[in-house]
């Protein structure tokens, strides 16, 4: 995968500045404090602080901590790497792969009704309950032909399969 792709993943998922911050400790050797961070790219420490966790938890960055023993403060130093963000890329695709699978098994084993005047749309049970209305302007529900969505799951769920 390319640099470009994966940062564009971790922009997706933590915005510009969470980007900004990655960019920066991929070209770092030793890696960095958020108060580092927060000088050199000119955001507060408290944002950085918010993004450096929301990127941990997604495993785009790690840190190392130790403990002063004038203070008993703890220091962070952050950092990652490209293979860091690989692995945290491919389980990003393995959570979409599991939720667009659950939804194309619920697509292929539900039916479902639409309105033709609002496009509400409804359960088979929500139509039945309502004897096939629209709650919102009574119109009669029509069968909604799924097949197309069906169709492009399988193949969305293909292709990520593929890359990963």
């Amino acid at each position: 995968m390319s640099d470009d792709a994966l940062l564009k993943v971790v922009e997706a998922i933590a915005g510009e500045n969470g980007k900004r911050i990655v960019v920066s400790l991929l070209g770092s050797e030793t890696g960095k404090s958020d108060e580092e961070l927060s000088t050199e790219l000119n955001i507060r420490v408290n944002d950085v602080r918010r993004l450096l966790y929301e990127l941990a938890n997604h495993g785009f960055v790690a840190y190392n901590r130790s403990t002063r023993s004038d203070t008993r403060w703890h220091d962070y130093i952050w950092f990652t790497s490209r293979p860091m963000l690989e692995q945290a890329v491919k389980k990003r695709k393995r959570e979409i792969i599991r939720v667009l699978e659950e939804r194309l098994s619920y697509e292929e084993l539900h039916t479902s009704y639409i309105c033709p005047i609002d496009s509400t749309q409804y359960s088979f049970d929500e139509a039945f309950e309502n004897n096939f209305r629209c709650l919102k302007c009574g119109s009669e529900l029509v069968e909604l032909d799924n097949r197309k969505l069906v169709s492009y799951l399988r193949q969305l769920i293909d292709e990520l399969k593929k890359s990963v």
